[in-house]
């Protein structure tokens, strides 16, 4: 038992935070089995495990290549982030692998004094979305996050099993990074506005795992937002307010344009800082 302890007290958020991108994509897998019959599960299951094999081999080039200090952690969290964000449903298997390739672009070489600027994440999905808007065959990269949204009976109606494991995460991970201020401003807030600009559609449920997902999974990543509380608290409600207006302007894939502007912004004010006080 203690050594069990032992081990559980040596992993790190990092760590827990790739536990809970598992359950997630498990969670995805079987809905897809079930909602899409065994044929696209399986094409499912097997694109997932192809950009994960894509996404090490990638890793391994670009760190003995370029940084050996490159942890395979971040970059296996990176993968299962696109994997639950893209849609299962992406016919053109070529953008997927763009995707990946994308993303280690960002991770190795999109920096400033040896610093990320952007969420690699946010990054691969933003510059392939605005890039099909000039280059038409590229396609808009198909974010969907109702893969997750696998739903069981209870008190009547049909409720996401994948609302515990994000509400855990939303709680005790983000904690683990000290982005609660960030987290839940940025979730209220756009659980808010979702009321009034009626984004919540006809299902309600489908709006806040996506949106507590975006709070507990991606604004949140430690290297491109902010660290104070009070700055978290800003950059989460102006996140809110600048991602709920894209949408309602219909701009494709909002949240990563959001989030992309917004990384772009918070190193913008990040330089203005550091030159004040030089």
């Amino acid at each position: 038992m203690s050594k069990i302890k032992n081990l559980f007290k040596s992993l790190t958020a990092y760590h827990h935070f790739l536990v809970f991108l598992i359950i997630l994509t498990v969670l995805k897998i079987v809905n897809v089995f079930i909602t899409n019959g065994f044929d696209e599960g399986l094409h499912f299951t097997k694109l997932g495990v192809g950009l994960i094999i894509i996404s090490s081999i990638l890793h391994l080039i670009f760190r003995t290549l370029f940084d050996k200090n490159k942890k395979y952690l971040h970059s296996l969290i990176s993968t299962f982030l696109i994997i639950l964000m893209l849609s299962h449903a992406d016919p053109e298997p070529v953008r997927g692998v763009l995707v990946i390739l994308l993303l280690y672009v960002a991770k190795f070489f999109v920096k400033y004094k040896h610093k990320n600027i952007f969420n690699p994440v946010v990054f691969t999905i933003g510059v392939i979305t605005l890039l099909s808007l000039f280059v038409p065959f590229l396609g808009v990269p198909p974010m969907d996050f109702t893969g997750i949204d696998i739903r069981f009976p209870m008190f009547g109606m049909q409720v996401p099993l994948s609302l515990l494991p994000i509400t855990l995460a939303l709680v005790f991970n983000v904690a683990r990074v000290k982005k609660h201020p960030l987290a839940l401003s940025y979730t209220a807030v756009s659980l808010i506005l979702g009321f009034f600009t009626n984004a919540y559609g006809v299902d309600v449920f489908s709006y806040i795992i996506s949106t507590m997902f975006v709070g507990a999974a991606v604004i949140i990543e430690p290297k491109t937002s902010p660290v104070k509380t009070k700055q978290q608290l800003v950059y989460g409600v102006l996140m809110a307010f600048f991602i709920a207006g894209l949408a309602a302007l219909k701009v494709p894939n909002a949240v990563v344009i959001g989030l992309l502007i917004g990384n772009i912004g918070y190193f913008l004010y990040k330089q203005k800082v550091k030159k004040g006080t030089s």
